[in-house]
Parts: C-alpha cells; sequence; structure tokens
C-alpha cells in the first residue's frame, strides 16, 4: 500500500512538473504582465523615436526569450517532460489561434484595402508581417489564457508601434487588467514550483522526475 501511495504522489508530482513545460509560465508570465503594461505605458506617454519604437518591437522577443530560457534552464533544468494537454485545453487552444487567424486576414485585407500599394511599402509591410505572424507565434508558443492576455497585447502593441502610431491611454487600463491577472498567475505558478521543487528534490541534479507526463 505505502508503494502504491509513493507511485501515485510521484505520478502526480511529474505531471505538475510537466506543466511548466507548457501551460505553467512562472517568472515568465510575470515578466510578459510587466512588459505588456510598460510598453502600453511608454507608447502611450512617451514621444516615441526611431530607437525607442525598436525597443517596444522587440518587447513580444524579449517575453517569448524568457518563456524559452526559463523553461530550459529552470524551471525543466531537471530535465524535459512534456505536459499532455487535456481535451478541453486542446479545443481551446484550437478556438483562441483559430480566432487570432481570422482576426489577423480580417485586418490584413482592411489594411490591403484602404491603403493600398502604401500597405505593400516599408513599414506598412513590417506591420500586415507582425500581424501575420500573430496566431502563429501563437500556435507555437501560447498554452494557457495569461499567455494569449500578455501576449496578443504585446504583438499588437509592436505592430501599432512599428508605424509610428500608439494605442490611445485608455489602453493602459487594459493593458493593467490583463499584466495583473498575468502578474498573479505567474506568481502563484512560481510558487508551486518552488514547493515542488522542494518535495522532489530537483536542487539535486541527479535526480529527475521523469521524461513524460
Amino acid at each position: 500500500m505505502q508503494d502504491a501511495a509513493d507511485l501515485s504522489r510521484l505520478a502526480e508530482n511529474t505531471s505538475r512538473y510537466a506543466r511548466y513545460s507548457r501551460s505553467a509560465g512562472g517568472l515568465s508570465l510575470v515578466i510578459g504582465g510587466v512588459l505588456c503594461l510598460a510598453t502600453f505605458v511608454v507608447g502611450a506617454t512617451v514621444e516615441l523615436t526611431p530607437a525607442l519604437r525598436y525597443l517596444l518591437v522587440g518587447a513580444p522577443l524579449a517575453w517569448l526569450l524568457s518563456k524559452e530560457l526559463l523553461r530550459a534552464f529552470y524551471y525543466q533544468r531537471a530535465g524535459a517532460a512534456r505536459e499532455r494537454l487535456s481535451d478541453k485545453q486542446r479545443r481551446m487552444r484550437r478556438w483562441m489561434v483559430a480566432y487570432l487567424a481570422a482576426m489577423s486576414l480580417l485586418i490584413i485585407a482592411g489594411v490591403a484595402w484602404t491603403a493600398g500599394t502604401r500597405a505593400w511599402q516599408w513599414p506598412g509591410i513590417a506591420y500586415i508581417a507582425i500581424v501575420a505572424a500573430m496566431p502563429l507565434v501563437a500556435a507555437r508558443w501560447f498554452w494557457s489564457v495569461g499567455d494569449f492576455l500578455v501576449g496578443v497585447l504585446l504583438v499588437c502593441q509592436a505592430a501599432v508601434v512599428i508605424v509610428g502610431l500608439h494605442y490611445p491611454w485608455y489602453w493602459i487600463l487594459i493593458a493593467a487588467i490583463y499584466a495583473a491577472i498575468a502578474v498573479t498567475t505567474g506568481w502563484r505558478e512560481h510558487r508551486d514550483y518552488l514547493q515542488l521543487r522542494d518535495e522532489l528534490g530537483l536542487s539535486d541534479p541527479g535526480r529527475t522526475p521523469g521524461r513524460s507526463a
């Protein structure tokens, strides 16, 4: 009975560990929330020089890089364990990605219709490229509601900023709400990981929780 209980506990902890390969962002979600709010505040309140514009455009890339680095070298440093998504999670992701793809197509079609040939010149072509990339980025890197909240706002902000525009000040309120959700969720996930790390003894490089869950 004790062996069965130990195996059940190990399986549960391994499943918890595997979440950090996909749906649990931890500190990367905190970073995403902070970047989301910061880019909207700066975009709406500061004069955008060319250098600052490109810095804001790079915010989504900085966030995605943080996701990959934290996953590989912190949350999954004891060994890669791929999370198995539930049917509900898979359906949710498919609908979100499909929605983003449809919205991207509508936006690109609208820009092409109203701007004509200017849409295919710089910086219009950069705007279209960023919008077109959004569902592809979502399909690869967005695994949770928090990812979609901050990720979509970061990408939309980058698309608008690249053409020298910015969102109105009231979008700061929307970004603040989304950022608060992301930071709160990410910090809770990080605290859960710290507890899990102690339970699994992940500070010992010789112990691994398994290869899949």
